[in-house]
């Protein structure tokens, strides 16, 4: 019995040597082709290549423009919910009373500590 799962396990791993061979020459070949492709594609100079072209191009630029559009609206509304933030904190330090300001605390920093307990539990 040991003897044919030896033999069986040989018989795979030539299996799997020739399909490794046979799927690397498979890569090399598609890598080519799409060389070849590639270089003929570079070569064409044809109306419709040349506005493909464009077309790409234009979309390139229209997409990093929005991106750098995107990420400074981004950082502004960032700043800007700061600082709403802080004025509000400002404010609720100005109207409330310092001991109820330390009673919400506690109750807060409570629901934080049941809130990772829990989260604790539902991770076991």
């Amino acid at each position: 019995m040991e003897k044919v799962l030896h033999d069986v396990l040989n018989a795979g791993i030539a299996l799997f040597r020739a399909g490794e061979g046979t799927i690397n020459n498979a890569v090399k070949e598609v890598q080519r082709t799409y060389e070849e492709l590639k270089s003929k594609g570079a070569t064409d100079t044809s109306e419709p290549a040349v506005k493909l072209r464009k077309l790409l191009d234009d979309a390139v630029t229209q997409a990093n423009d929005l991106s750098g559009k995107a990420g400074s609206a981004y950082h502004e509304a960032i700043s800007k919910l700061e600082e709403q933030y802080a004025a509000i904190v400002d404010q609720i330090q100005r109207l409330v009373p310092q001991e109820q300001l330390d009673q919400i605390k506690d109750k807060i920093e409570e629901l934080t500590r049941v809130i990772k307990e829990k989260t604790g539990q539902a991770q076991a």
